[in-house]
């Protein structure tokens, strides 16, 4: 099971932004480590820090207290369009790379009927 980061800054779970960033001070300074000598307060002081940074974000405490922490880990979107991933890369290099060829070889075969079709119809042909 996650931390509970509520309790880690000794609040409430319905407690107010103003309440989370007391919660935050008050803890800050027992376990910060240029005022405490304790071997473990660096690691306090860590989880102080960590709780602060996702009770404090609206949308960061709203996934902790619907998932908990482990709903946190999981943050990343999924890919769309928008944000390739690297295992796309190279299916787009070569979707892209063949559109152009049949774009490079459309406006070839163009070019050429038009070439075609400039001297048939100038009527300079003799009959």
């Amino acid at each position: 099971m996650g931390k509970d980061y509520y309790k880690i800054l000794g609040i409430e779970r319905n407690a107010s932004s103003e309440e989370v960033k007391k919660g935050y001070r008050r803890m800050a300074l027992r376990y910060h480590p240029d005022k405490n000598d304790h071997p473990q307060a660096e690691e306090h002081f860590r989880e102080v820090v960590a709780a602060f940074e996702v009770l404090s974000d609206k949308e960061k405490r709203e996934t902790y207290d619907k998932y908990g922490e482990e709903g946190l880990r999981c943050d990343d979107e999924p890919a769309t369009f928008a944000q390739p991933t690297s295992d796309m890369l190279p299916f787009m290099c070569a979707v892209g790379g063949t559109v152009l060829f049949a774009f490079a070889a459309y406006k070839t075969f163009q070019f050429f009927n038009r070439k075609k079709e400039a001297t048939d119809g100038d009527g300079s042909s003799s009959d």
